[in-house]
């Protein structure tokens, strides 16, 4: 994989992590009621706080991918035509009303509509970050594949990333809250086993693409193979510890450290994932 797109790589996996989350801790909120004592609020506090630094450094990686750092507003010049631009205006507005909610919730006047309006933004910078993908002459690019990866791992990320915040919260384990929680990782298991679902087409799709898909088909099912294996495997053991730690004492202290282990596993999966993504992009264009 080229140098120049380690940015990139680095920039798409934070966003997604950062949108993934918010939009996880929006519908946690949107239980506060059902959940009662204020509950949804309480154990999306600091999570909500973490967003924020996490697209910073996300935008910062971006920045450095521009080459010109000073000159990105360029970049902005074709809102008509260039999925560039869009996926920067709309990053750019996601942070913006992040800073409006998290402001809202300091002062203890959380507003949900604002929470689904950033959501929905978030969602559409995905969508952008995808396009500029799926919009270019890399055969293993230009499939929906791509959409289902962008957003699968922006919900796996999510959802992990909330359950882990309410169960390490100081808040009572109710009932309610358990069947969030439990609900929450049915979503980010199935993002991944939607995924799975595709692969075997997309590769099959792949081969009968002209000779760059056939490349990259040819990459993912021998060079990257075992790469891909470990990939799901790490994700899948993640998001299954978690699982696990639901029908445990969530008060033993030893269990910090398995929290912070399948959210180390998580991340690594889809980083791996990620790279495996540009690595087995291979274009028409040789030379």
């Amino acid at each position: 994989m080229f140098a120049e797109e380690w940015p990139l790589l680095l920039f798409t996996l934070l966003t997604q992590f950062g949108v993934g989350a918010y939009i996880f801790f929006v519908i946690i909120r949107a239980y506060n009621k059902k959940l009662g004592n204020n509950l949804g609020i309480n154990v999306t506090k600091r999570g909500l706080f973490l967003v924020g630094p996490v697209l910073a450094l996300a935008l910062v990686f971006s920045l450095f991918h521009l080459g010109d750092p000073f000159g990105a507003y360029r970049s902005l010049l074709n809102l008509d035509s260039s999925w560039l631009s869009r996926e920067i205006v709309f990053t750019a507005a996601f942070f913006a009303l992040w800073g409006v909610s998290f402001y809202l919730d300091l002062k203890r006047k959380w507003n949900q509509i604002v929470g689904w309006v950033t959501s929905f933004v978030g969602l559409g910078a995905i969508f952008c970050m995808a396009s500029i993908y799926a919009s270019s002459i890399k055969p293993a690019w230009t499939d929906v594949n791509t959409y289902l990866a962008f957003y699968g791992t922006t919900i796996l990320f999510g959802s992990v990333t909330s359950m882990i915040f309410i169960l390490i919260s100081k808040e009572e384990k109710t009932e309610a809250l358990t069947s969030v929680i439990k609900g929450i990782g049915l979503v980010g298991l199935g993002a991944m086993i939607a995924q799975l679902i595709y692969l075997p087409i997309y590769v099959s799709g792949l081969s009968g693409s002209g000779q760059a898909g056939l490349e990259s088909a040819s990459l993912i099912t021998g060079t990257y193979a075992i790469s891909t294996v470990i990939r799901w495997a790490l994700s899948f053991i993640g998001i299954g510890t978690i699982g696990f730690l639901l029908y445990r004492d969530r008060r033993e202290k030893s269990q910090m450290t398995l929290y912070l282990v399948a959210l180390t596993l998580v991340l690594v999966g889809e980083f791996l994932g990620r790279y495996i993504f540009y690595a087995t992009g291979v274009s028409i264009i040789v030379g």
